[in-house]
Protein backbone atom coordinates (compact mmCIF):
# COMPACT_ATOMS: atom_id res chain seq x y z
CA UNK A 1 0.00 0.00 0.00
CA UNK A 2 0.86 3.85 -0.21
CA UNK A 3 2.76 5.20 2.96
CA UNK A 4 0.40 6.57 5.56
CA UNK A 5 1.20 10.23 5.54
CA UNK A 6 1.44 11.95 8.73
CA UNK A 7 1.33 15.30 7.90
CA UNK A 8 4.19 18.18 6.72
CA UNK A 9 5.64 15.69 4.26
CA UNK A 10 6.42 12.67 7.04
CA UNK A 11 5.27 9.26 5.36
CA UNK A 12 5.21 5.85 7.14
CA UNK A 13 5.17 2.24 5.09
CA UNK A 14 1.70 0.40 5.75
CA UNK A 15 1.34 -3.34 4.27
CA UNK A 16 -1.81 -5.81 3.30
CA UNK A 17 -1.84 -9.20 3.70
CA UNK A 18 -4.27 -11.67 2.65
CA UNK A 19 -3.71 -15.38 3.60
CA UNK A 20 -5.67 -18.20 1.53
CA UNK A 21 -6.33 -21.34 2.70
CA UNK A 22 -6.44 -24.86 0.94
CA UNK A 23 -10.31 -24.88 0.95
CA UNK A 24 -10.07 -20.93 -0.31
CA UNK A 25 -10.59 -19.01 2.91
CA UNK A 26 -8.93 -15.92 3.12
CA UNK A 27 -7.97 -13.78 5.71
CA UNK A 28 -6.83 -9.85 5.68
CA UNK A 29 -4.17 -8.31 7.96
CA UNK A 30 -2.23 -5.09 8.62
CA UNK A 31 1.01 -4.10 9.75
CA UNK A 32 3.16 -0.43 10.33
CA UNK A 33 5.94 -1.41 8.24
CA UNK A 34 6.70 -2.34 4.85
CA UNK A 35 5.98 -5.35 2.59
CA UNK A 36 8.95 -6.79 2.99
CA UNK A 37 9.40 -6.94 6.09
CA UNK A 38 5.64 -8.55 6.12
CA UNK A 39 6.90 -11.09 3.77
CA UNK A 40 10.03 -12.16 5.63
CA UNK A 41 7.73 -12.24 9.27
CA UNK A 42 5.75 -14.78 6.87
CA UNK A 43 9.03 -17.01 6.13
CA UNK A 44 9.81 -17.02 10.00
CA UNK A 45 6.65 -17.90 10.60
CA UNK A 46 6.42 -20.50 7.94
CA UNK A 47 9.51 -21.95 9.45
CA UNK A 48 8.29 -21.75 12.69
CA UNK A 49 4.56 -20.60 13.59
CA UNK A 50 5.67 -20.61 17.54
CA UNK A 51 7.74 -17.52 16.87
CA UNK A 52 3.65 -15.76 15.95
CA UNK A 53 3.66 -14.48 19.61
CA UNK A 54 7.38 -14.61 20.85
CA UNK A 55 8.32 -11.79 18.94
CA UNK A 56 9.49 -8.81 21.53
CA UNK A 57 11.21 -6.57 19.55
CA UNK A 58 10.67 -4.95 16.19
CA UNK A 59 9.88 -8.41 14.30
CA UNK A 60 6.28 -8.03 16.45
CA UNK A 61 5.67 -5.46 13.83
CA UNK A 62 5.25 -7.52 10.51
CA UNK A 63 3.99 -10.63 12.66
CA UNK A 64 0.61 -8.47 13.15
CA UNK A 65 -0.71 -8.98 9.82
CA UNK A 66 -0.11 -12.81 10.10
CA UNK A 67 -2.16 -12.94 13.58
CA UNK A 68 -4.55 -10.14 12.25
CA UNK A 69 -5.35 -12.62 9.18
CA UNK A 70 -5.65 -15.95 11.00
CA UNK A 71 -8.02 -14.32 12.96
CA UNK A 72 -10.09 -13.62 10.36
CA UNK A 73 -10.00 -16.99 8.68
CA UNK A 74 -10.57 -18.68 12.02
CA UNK A 75 -13.48 -16.36 11.78
CA UNK A 76 -14.58 -17.37 8.57
CA UNK A 77 -14.05 -20.44 9.45
CA UNK A 78 -16.29 -20.74 12.32
CA UNK A 79 -18.81 -18.07 10.71
CA UNK A 80 -18.45 -15.70 14.01
CA UNK A 81 -17.29 -12.28 13.89
CA UNK A 82 -13.79 -11.76 15.77
CA UNK A 83 -15.56 -9.99 18.53
CA UNK A 84 -17.38 -13.31 19.52
CA UNK A 85 -14.16 -15.12 19.10
CA UNK A 86 -12.47 -12.52 21.29
CA UNK A 87 -14.93 -12.81 24.28
CA UNK A 88 -18.42 -11.77 23.27
CA UNK A 89 -19.61 -8.62 21.58
CA UNK A 90 -20.55 -5.88 24.31
CA UNK A 91 -21.29 -2.90 21.58
CA UNK A 92 -23.00 -2.73 18.07
CA UNK A 93 -21.45 0.59 17.71
CA UNK A 94 -18.27 2.72 18.30
CA UNK A 95 -17.94 6.60 18.66
CA UNK A 96 -14.91 7.80 16.39
CA UNK A 97 -12.19 10.54 16.41
CA UNK A 98 -11.01 11.85 13.90
CA UNK A 99 -6.80 13.12 14.28
CA UNK A 100 -6.99 16.03 12.29
CA UNK A 101 -3.30 17.57 11.26
CA UNK A 102 -3.90 21.46 11.86
CA UNK A 103 -1.10 24.53 11.36
CA UNK A 104 -0.02 27.21 14.03
CA UNK A 105 -2.12 30.04 13.48
CA UNK A 106 -3.50 33.18 14.91
CA UNK A 107 -6.78 31.55 15.85
CA UNK A 108 -8.59 33.76 14.08
CA UNK A 109 -11.96 33.07 12.64
CA UNK A 110 -12.10 31.77 9.28
CA UNK A 111 -8.55 31.00 8.82
CA UNK A 112 -6.41 27.51 7.74
CA UNK A 113 -6.68 26.38 11.45
CA UNK A 114 -10.79 26.62 11.97
CA UNK A 115 -11.27 25.51 8.17
CA UNK A 116 -9.59 21.94 9.20
CA UNK A 117 -11.41 21.68 12.09
CA UNK A 118 -14.71 22.40 10.22
CA UNK A 119 -14.14 19.86 7.56
CA UNK A 120 -13.70 17.22 10.01
CA UNK A 121 -17.05 18.18 11.33
CA UNK A 122 -18.72 18.35 7.94
CA UNK A 123 -17.84 14.49 7.82
CA UNK A 124 -19.75 13.90 10.92
CA UNK A 125 -17.21 13.47 13.35
CA UNK A 126 -18.20 14.28 16.81
CA UNK A 127 -15.05 13.93 18.73
CA UNK A 128 -11.76 15.39 17.31
CA UNK A 129 -7.93 14.96 17.94
CA UNK A 130 -6.10 17.86 17.28
CA UNK A 131 -2.68 17.75 16.19
CA UNK A 132 -0.74 20.64 15.53
CA UNK A 133 2.54 20.51 13.65
CA UNK A 134 5.32 22.62 16.05
CA UNK A 135 2.81 23.05 18.91
CA UNK A 136 4.77 22.96 22.09
CA UNK A 137 7.84 23.41 19.95
CA UNK A 138 8.91 26.58 21.62
CA UNK A 139 11.38 28.84 20.30
CA UNK A 140 12.96 32.38 21.18
CA UNK A 141 10.65 33.96 18.68
CA UNK A 142 8.09 34.48 21.69
CA UNK A 143 8.73 34.62 25.46
CA UNK A 144 7.58 31.66 27.93
CA UNK A 145 4.36 33.82 28.91
CA UNK A 146 4.09 34.89 25.41
CA UNK A 147 3.76 30.94 24.28
CA UNK A 148 2.03 30.29 27.08
CA UNK A 149 -1.18 32.58 25.99
CA UNK A 150 -0.75 31.75 21.97
CA UNK A 151 -0.92 27.98 23.07
CA UNK A 152 -3.85 28.79 25.33
CA UNK A 153 -5.87 30.88 22.80
CA UNK A 154 -5.51 28.07 20.12
CA UNK A 155 -6.66 25.69 22.49
CA UNK A 156 -9.84 27.62 23.26
CA UNK A 157 -10.39 28.74 19.25
CA UNK A 158 -10.50 25.16 18.78
CA UNK A 159 -13.29 24.41 21.71
CA UNK A 160 -15.20 27.55 20.80
CA UNK A 161 -15.30 26.26 17.19
CA UNK A 162 -17.17 22.93 17.99
CA UNK A 163 -18.94 23.92 20.91
CA UNK A 164 -19.22 22.61 24.57
CA UNK A 165 -20.64 19.30 24.12
CA UNK A 166 -18.21 17.92 21.75
CA UNK A 167 -15.34 15.64 22.37
CA UNK A 168 -12.10 17.31 22.33
CA UNK A 169 -8.67 15.94 22.64
CA UNK A 170 -4.75 16.96 21.96
CA UNK A 171 -1.80 14.67 20.83
CA UNK A 172 1.26 16.54 20.74
CA UNK A 173 3.66 13.79 20.03
CA UNK A 174 5.91 13.44 22.54
CA UNK A 175 7.63 10.25 20.95
CA UNK A 176 9.40 12.63 18.39
CA UNK A 177 12.93 12.23 19.21
CA UNK A 178 13.07 16.43 19.01
CA UNK A 179 10.39 16.84 21.27
CA UNK A 180 11.82 19.20 23.93
CA UNK A 181 8.48 19.80 26.26
CA UNK A 182 9.23 19.50 30.06
CA UNK A 183 6.96 18.31 32.78
CA UNK A 184 5.96 21.60 34.16
CA UNK A 185 4.67 22.78 30.50
CA UNK A 186 2.70 19.37 30.19
CA UNK A 187 1.15 20.20 33.89
CA UNK A 188 0.42 23.51 32.29
CA UNK A 189 -1.17 22.49 29.36
CA UNK A 190 -2.99 19.87 31.51
CA UNK A 191 -4.83 22.24 33.38
CA UNK A 192 -5.64 24.38 30.58
CA UNK A 193 -7.20 21.64 29.04
CA UNK A 194 -8.94 20.44 31.83
CA UNK A 195 -10.60 23.97 32.33
CA UNK A 196 -11.79 23.69 28.43
CA UNK A 197 -13.25 20.15 28.89
CA UNK A 198 -10.88 18.21 26.88
CA UNK A 199 -10.99 14.83 27.23
CA UNK A 200 -7.22 13.88 27.13
CA UNK A 201 -3.69 14.72 26.59
CA UNK A 202 -1.70 12.43 24.38
CA UNK A 203 2.14 11.86 24.24
CA UNK A 204 3.30 15.10 26.65
CA UNK A 205 6.55 13.52 27.37
CA UNK A 206 8.72 11.20 26.44
CA UNK A 207 8.01 7.34 26.47
CA UNK A 208 11.19 7.07 28.29
CA UNK A 209 10.07 9.53 30.88
CA UNK A 210 8.12 7.01 33.37
CA UNK A 211 8.59 8.65 36.37
CA UNK A 212 7.38 12.08 34.74
CA UNK A 213 4.21 10.55 33.35
CA UNK A 214 3.47 9.18 36.81
CA UNK A 215 3.91 12.46 38.04
CA UNK A 216 1.73 13.75 35.54
CA UNK A 217 -1.39 11.37 35.50
CA UNK A 218 -1.60 12.09 39.61
CA UNK A 219 -1.23 15.42 39.50
CA UNK A 220 -3.73 16.19 36.40
CA UNK A 221 -7.34 16.41 36.13
CA UNK A 222 -7.60 14.81 32.63
CA UNK A 223 -6.47 11.72 31.10
CA UNK A 224 -3.40 11.20 30.37
CA UNK A 225 -2.51 8.79 26.92
CA UNK A 226 0.27 7.14 25.51
CA UNK A 227 2.23 4.28 24.86
CA UNK A 228 1.51 4.26 20.70
CA UNK A 229 5.27 3.29 19.98
CA UNK A 230 5.82 0.75 22.47
CA UNK A 231 6.01 -2.46 21.46
CA UNK A 232 6.59 -5.40 23.74
CA UNK A 233 3.93 -6.57 26.21
CA UNK A 234 6.30 -5.72 29.16
CA UNK A 235 6.07 -2.30 28.37
CA UNK A 236 2.12 -1.92 28.73
CA UNK A 237 2.35 -4.14 31.90
CA UNK A 238 5.18 -1.81 33.66
CA UNK A 239 2.78 0.87 32.87
CA UNK A 240 -0.07 -0.29 33.75
CA UNK A 241 1.04 -1.44 37.26
CA UNK A 242 2.47 2.18 37.84
CA UNK A 243 -0.69 3.75 36.23
CA UNK A 244 1.78 6.03 34.28
CA UNK A 245 -1.32 6.76 32.09
CA UNK A 246 -4.94 6.89 32.37
CA UNK A 247 -5.25 5.26 28.88
CA UNK A 248 -2.89 3.12 26.85
CA UNK A 249 -2.94 3.39 23.35
CA UNK A 250 -1.06 0.13 21.46
CA UNK A 251 -1.59 -0.15 17.83
CA UNK A 252 -3.02 -3.93 16.72
CA UNK A 253 -0.70 -3.38 13.45
CA UNK A 254 2.63 -2.83 15.80
CA UNK A 255 2.17 -4.85 18.72
CA UNK A 256 2.03 -8.60 17.18
CA UNK A 257 -1.91 -8.27 16.22
CA UNK A 258 -5.37 -8.72 18.03
CA UNK A 259 -3.69 -11.54 20.25
CA UNK A 260 -1.15 -9.62 22.22
CA UNK A 261 -3.21 -6.51 21.88
CA UNK A 262 -6.05 -8.76 24.16
CA UNK A 263 -3.25 -9.36 26.53
CA UNK A 264 -2.48 -5.80 26.63
CA UNK A 265 -6.11 -4.87 27.54
CA UNK A 266 -6.45 -7.50 30.02
CA UNK A 267 -3.25 -5.50 32.18
CA UNK A 268 -4.55 -2.68 31.31
CA UNK A 269 -8.25 -3.25 33.23
CA UNK A 270 -6.51 -5.05 36.11
CA UNK A 271 -5.22 -1.62 37.10
CA UNK A 272 -8.10 0.31 35.71
CA UNK A 273 -6.30 1.52 32.81
CA UNK A 274 -8.43 2.27 29.56
CA UNK A 275 -7.20 1.01 26.29
CA UNK A 276 -8.26 3.00 23.28
CA UNK A 277 -5.72 1.86 19.96
CA UNK A 278 -3.57 3.45 18.03
CA UNK A 279 -5.82 4.07 14.78
CA UNK A 280 -3.23 5.69 12.44
CA UNK A 281 -2.68 2.46 9.94
CA UNK A 282 -4.73 1.07 7.39
CA UNK A 283 -8.56 -0.07 6.74
CA UNK A 284 -8.17 -3.37 7.82
CA UNK A 285 -6.24 -2.06 11.10
CA UNK A 286 -9.60 -0.10 11.90
CA UNK A 287 -11.84 -3.10 11.54
CA UNK A 288 -9.25 -5.30 13.68
CA UNK A 289 -9.81 -2.21 15.79
CA UNK A 290 -14.07 -2.06 15.88
CA UNK A 291 -14.53 -5.84 16.14
CA UNK A 292 -11.85 -5.38 19.35
CA UNK A 293 -13.52 -2.58 20.91
CA UNK A 294 -16.40 -4.24 20.41
CA UNK A 295 -15.53 -6.47 23.41
CA UNK A 296 -14.84 -3.34 25.81
CA UNK A 297 -16.81 -3.91 28.84
CA UNK A 298 -19.68 -1.71 29.49
CA UNK A 299 -18.21 1.65 31.51
CA UNK A 300 -14.97 1.50 30.66
CA UNK A 301 -14.30 4.46 27.84
CA UNK A 302 -14.29 3.07 24.22
CA UNK A 303 -13.23 4.82 21.03
CA UNK A 304 -11.69 3.95 17.42
CA UNK A 305 -9.25 6.20 15.94
CA UNK A 306 -10.12 7.05 12.18
CA UNK A 307 -7.95 9.09 9.80
CA UNK A 308 -10.28 10.34 7.03
CA UNK A 309 -7.83 9.51 4.16
CA UNK A 310 -8.27 7.81 0.69
CA UNK A 311 -6.46 4.25 1.91
CA UNK A 312 -8.82 3.92 4.82
CA UNK A 313 -11.31 3.86 2.09
CA UNK A 314 -10.27 3.02 -0.63
CA UNK A 315 -9.50 -0.93 -0.36
CA UNK A 316 -12.61 -2.27 1.28
CA UNK A 317 -15.92 -3.54 -0.57
CA UNK A 318 -19.26 -1.62 0.64
CA UNK A 319 -17.50 1.48 2.17
CA UNK A 320 -17.92 0.05 5.73
CA UNK A 321 -17.04 2.67 7.62
CA UNK A 322 -20.04 5.01 7.51
CA UNK A 323 -20.75 7.41 10.64
CA UNK A 324 -24.21 7.45 11.74
CA UNK A 325 -26.04 10.95 12.88
CA UNK A 326 -24.01 10.38 16.51
CA UNK A 327 -20.38 10.11 14.86
CA UNK A 328 -20.57 6.15 15.50
CA UNK A 329 -19.26 3.74 13.34
CA UNK A 330 -21.11 0.11 13.21
CA UNK A 331 -19.70 -2.97 13.75
CA UNK A 332 -19.20 -5.05 10.71
CA UNK A 333 -21.20 -7.64 11.70
CA UNK A 334 -20.23 -10.57 9.12
CA UNK A 335 -17.33 -13.38 9.83
CA UNK A 336 -14.23 -12.82 10.77
CA UNK A 337 -13.05 -8.94 10.34
CA UNK A 338 -16.52 -8.82 8.72
CA UNK A 339 -14.98 -6.55 5.60
CA UNK A 340 -13.83 -7.93 2.60
CA UNK A 341 -10.75 -6.59 0.47
CA UNK A 342 -12.01 -4.90 -2.96
CA UNK A 343 -8.62 -5.90 -5.29
CA UNK A 344 -10.15 -3.39 -8.34
CA UNK A 345 -8.80 -0.46 -5.51
CA UNK A 346 -5.94 -1.65 -3.94
CA UNK A 347 -2.73 -0.16 -5.52
CA UNK A 348 -1.25 -1.92 -9.04
CA UNK A 349 0.60 -4.04 -7.81
CA UNK A 350 3.87 -2.46 -6.02
CA UNK A 351 5.03 -4.25 -3.78
CA UNK A 352 2.85 -6.94 -4.14
CA UNK A 353 5.07 -10.39 -3.14
CA UNK A 354 2.52 -13.68 -4.40
CA UNK A 355 4.49 -16.12 -1.78
CA UNK A 356 2.35 -19.30 -3.91
CA UNK A 357 1.42 -22.10 -1.99
CA UNK A 358 2.42 -23.59 1.76
CA UNK A 359 1.42 -26.18 4.03
CA UNK A 360 0.79 -24.67 7.15
CA UNK A 361 -0.69 -26.08 10.42
CA UNK A 362 -3.27 -23.37 11.93
CA UNK A 363 -2.61 -22.19 15.19
CA UNK A 364 -6.01 -24.05 16.68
Amino acid sequence: MCPVSWGQGVTKDVALLELTTADGISGLGSAYTGSRQVLEAWKTYRRNPETLHKAQDEMAIPMSAIDIALWDIKGKKTGKSISELLGGRQRDCILAYATVSLPLTTARPGDAFEQGIRSVMNLGFKAIKLSMAGFGHRNSTRSDLEWDSYEAALLTFAREIVGPEFTLMLDVYGSDPNWSGSFDWALKTARILEKLGYLWLEEPLPPTATEEYIRLSLASGIAISGGEDFIALKDFESWSAKRAVSILQPDCTRVGGLTPLHCIREAAHHHNIDLIPHGWNTAVGLAADLQFQATTPEGRLCMVEYMPARHLEEPLKHDPFGLDHEGMIAVPTGPGLGVELDNDRVEDGVGVFDCGEETIELPW
